[in-house]
């Protein structure tokens, strides 16, 4: 048994994982002058198909971390709340 979600929202989440990768070499980390973060997907299936999920930021000492937001990426493919690195690196 697995975690679904629509082909469209696969797709941004997709060019998420290929942005993050380039930057910081982790498939869910990226760093800006602002910080260092991190991305989790929660496991809720929704019934648009959307993905959902939260986002964190590394705390100066690199260990601990403090949630900085959330995600949503609609089953359409569009992007409803993201950090601007991803809502760029979906551009893309």
């Amino acid at each position: 048994m697995g975690w679904s979600y629509a082909k469209a929202a696969g797709d941004v989440m997709d060019k998420w994982i290929s942005a993050c990768l380039a930057n910081s070499g982790s498939q869910n980390t990226w760093s800006t002058s602002k910080g260092k973060y991190f991305f989790e997907t929660s496991r809720v299936e929704h019934g648009d198909g959307a993905i959902t999920g939260t986002v964190w930021k590394f705390r100066p000492d690199g260990i601990h971390v403090r949630r900085s937001g959330t995600i949503r990426i609609n089953g359409d493919g569009t992007i409803e709340r993201a950090p601007k690195f991803l809502k760029d690196a979906a551009k893309s």
